[in-house]
């Protein structure tokens, strides 16, 4: 209304008013508090929150260097006279702008990358920031090794995580939107046992305490069938194989628990296991080239890059990924279990409907290839 415009504008003279009177003053804390009194007692809640918001910014810096020395008072008289004048203007012009609890709660949280450092988990973070999302790159160092090559102003987290370490990884899941599960054995990093059973069991534990609604695993191909050559090779390597597949056993128990518990209560959290099979550091071939499967019948190669990107993509669509178990390879390398071992090592193109499982999945886009996935029982 009129009336109400016209005390906005008095507000406003006020301020100019009280900062001139004022500017000199031996105590210029006072007169913040002064100038904050004037705004809170006229101006409604949603207003006073932009103020507040203003208050913590960088344009405020003005006010704050006034508390420094006299010297500043001078500049104050200009510098904050027009800082608050305008963020009070800001204020009764734009109200629908103001910073609202709506606002703040759709903040992005970060998607964390166990394993960050390693080749699998590296493409994850370079495929998460190059879609501009949040990212916590962790590591047993706290330190992400690509972090130089990170465009600047990127949204990575560097943090500390070690999937032996439950305390680390509480830490490490707080507060996120999805984790993604890129960590294996290594001479470093730790045995197939503590790092593919126990430590993605401490990581699936973490999430569910902390309520992260989505979590993704990497796992491999073969890891059901202990007759294919696949699985024999691959398990000489500190049994690695038998480690996979039981850490995939205890997520998925550990989730099926929990939802039926929190039936009618909380909110369904969910997981979903992605088997590769031979992975390669060849460029990604995107969608269309890639073949989901479900049964661990068949196999093939695939780049470690597209991997990265049927994790992230996996996270948009939970609705078809959730409670899944999928391998995944280019659909041209395709091949049985019992014959995959040595086309991978060849690198041949494979017709890939010599053998069709009847589960197989394809598409043009990631929401279509998901599209069917058989949920675990």
């Amino acid at each position: 209304t009129t009336d109400n415009v016209t005390m906005k504008a008095i507000i406003v003279v006020l301020l100019f008013s009280a900062t001139a009177l004022h500017a000199f003053s031996p105590t210029p804390a006072v007169l913040q508090h002064q100038q904050h009194n004037v705004l809170r007692s006229n101006l409604p809640s949603f207003q006073l929150r932009a103020i507040a918001a203003a208050d913590d910014s960088s344009s405020s810096d003005v006010t704050k260097d006034t508390s420094s020395t006299s010297s500043c008072r001078r500049s104050f008289l200009v510098g904050a006279s027009g800082t608050i004048a305008a963020t009070a203007l800001s204020s009764l012009q734009q109200p629908a702008h103001a910073v609202t609890d709506e606002e703040s709660s759709k903040k992005k949280q970060p998607i964390v990358v166990i394993g960050s450092n390693g080749r699998t988990g590296s493409e994850v973070v370079k495929y998460l920031l190059a879609a501009n999302e949040p990212v916590r790159a962790t590591s047993r160092t706290g330190e992400y090794n690509d972090a130089a090559s990170v465009p600047e102003g990127a949204m990575l987290e560097q943090l500390v995580c070690d999937v032996t370490d439950p305390k680390s990884i509480q830490l490490a899941c707080a507060g996120t939107s999805a984790v993604i599960f890129a960590a294996s054995a290594s001479k470093n990093g730790g045995t197939p046992s503590a790092v593919d059973n126990a430590g993605l069991v401490n990581v699936a534990k973490a999430c569910i305490d902390a309520n992260v609604p989505h979590l993704v695993v990497v796992s491999s191909g073969a890891v059901t069938k202990p007759t294919s050559p696949v699985y024999q090779f691959l398990n000489l390597f500190g049994k690695i194989m038998e480690e996979k597949i039981r850490g995939e056993d205890s997520v998925r128990k550990l989730y099926a628990e929990h939802n039926l518990s929190e039936e009618g209560g909380q909110k369904k959290l969910t997981y979903t296991i992605i088997r590769p099979g031979g992975l390669t550091l060849d460029p990604p071939r995107g969608v269309a080239a890639i073949e989901l499967n479900q049964g661990d019948t068949k196999s093939g190669r695939l780049a470690r890059a597209d991997v990265a990107a049927l994790c992230v993509e996996s996270l948009r669509y939970p609705q078809l990924t959730g409670e899944t178990t999928f391998e995944c390879y280019d659909a041209d390398t395709g091949a049985p279990l019992a014959t995959v071992g040595l086309s991978n090592i060849a690198k041949k193109k494979t017709d890939g409907e010599a053998f069709v499982s009847g589960f197989e999945r394809r598409g043009i886009t990631y929401e279509e290839l998901f599209n069917g996935l058989q949920k675990d029982a």
